[in-house]
């Protein structure tokens, strides 16, 4: 369900009857469309934000969790002086401590950032301006800032 910009309440490219739609339906509308856009801006930072473990980040995007989980699975046998490239480009060498320590940053780090979009969420619901509330802030740090 949309809104056009006269209030006129549309379910796909079809207007719903000939009314306009009313202030809940407005406000319900507003409060959908942030929300979408607060878990656009989770997922990004979910996918994009790293995992810093000492002075180093490590890539969240899902091919490399993939990678990192092979790595906790290995163990042991992670080969010797394997060279992992971290987010600013330089390398370190792998070893099972560390892997362990990316995957459970991992974990920290996908639930930090669930957290700060339910809290965004909570208070956008209570916003006398859904529309207008600004989740820029809040969140936990990433690569990027």
């Amino acid at each position: 369900m949309w809104i056009d910009k006269n209030g006129g309440l549309y379910q796909g490219d079809c207007q719903i009857g000939d009314r306009a739609a009313t202030a809940e339906e407005i406000a319900a509308w507003a409060k959908g469309a942030k929300w979408n856009d607060i878990k656009a801006e989770r997922d990004r930072r979910t996918e994009n934000g790293g995992f810093k473990i000492g002075t180093k980040w490590f890539h969240s995007d899902q091919k490399s969790r993939s990678q990192q989980l092979g790595l906790v699975l290995l163990g042991a046998n992670i080969p010797a002086s394997l060279q992992w490239k971290s987010m600013d480009g330089s390398f370190v060498i792998m070893t099972p401590t560390l892997s362990q320590e990316i995957l459970a940053a991992g974990a920290a780090s996908d639930q930090a950032i669930f957290a700060a979009a339910e809290t965004h969420n909570a208070a956008m619901e209570a916003s006398s301006d859904p529309s207008a509330y600004d989740f820029s802030g809040g969140w936990p740090a990433t690569f990027e800032g």
